[in-house]
């Protein structure tokens, strides 16, 4: 595992592989339901013969890093340069450091695809800078959410803001690891087109 604290301005996918994004919270632990969700998520990916990237650090990110890895997956995570009180778990194969919150991003809409576990404001608003890129560019990155908080979130942001009747259609629910794996692939093979720039 690579640990060399530089800022990494992109590297190829590893192997040819897509890599695929996970999002979740990092103050849940394995006591926690959740945790082994996030854990057979990690397995299925890394069965199906994806890379794994997550922000680096514990919680479902460490448990999705941790089901990649003990199924012979490879992870990479996205730990920030500066946030030296917290150590990035040990499941990782290799460490993208980044400089800032924007480079992170940047990372994660590199992806091919993101999966968003239950999670905090973080999660959150990674989840809407990817959802917003999707409106916009060329290639709709394939977006799913799994876990039973995002349905009853979605529809309150679609009550309160000013959601177009187009925007929810580019996100996938999944209720399960097993159909959150079918979501990204069946979101790989789609040649949906974004939305294009609007104001």
């Amino acid at each position: 595992m690579s640990n060399d604290p530089q800022v990494d301005e992109g590297r190829p996918p590893v192997m040819g592989k897509p890599e695929i994004a996970v999002l979740g919270s990092a103050r849940l632990n394995e006591d926690d339901r959740r945790w082994a969700l996030a854990h057979e998520l990690g397995e299925l990916l890394a069965d199906a013969g994806f890379v794994i990237v997550t922000g680096g650090y514990g919680g479902l990110m460490a448990a999705v890093s941790r089901g990649a890895h003990e199924r012979g997956g490879f992870v990479i995570g996205l730990p920030m340069r500066h946030w030296s009180a917290i150590t990035p778990n040990e499941w990782n194969a290799d460490l993208r450091w980044s400089e800032d919150y924007g480079s992170r991003l940047n990372h994660i809409l590199r992806c091919a695809a993101v999966i968003a576990l239950p999670g905090g404001v973080g999660t959150l608003s990674e989840l809407a800078v990817a959802w917003a890129a999707s409106q916009t560019e060329r290639q709709a990155q394939p977006l799913v959410l799994l876990g039973e908080c995002w349905p009853p979130l979605i529809s309150a942001i679609r009550a309160h803001l000013v959601i177009g009747d187009s925007d929810p259609g580019l996100l996938r629910f999944a209720a399960t690891p097993q159909e959150a794996v079918r979501e990204v692939q069946a979101g790989l093979r789609d040649t949906k087109q974004g939305q294009g720039p609007r104001g």
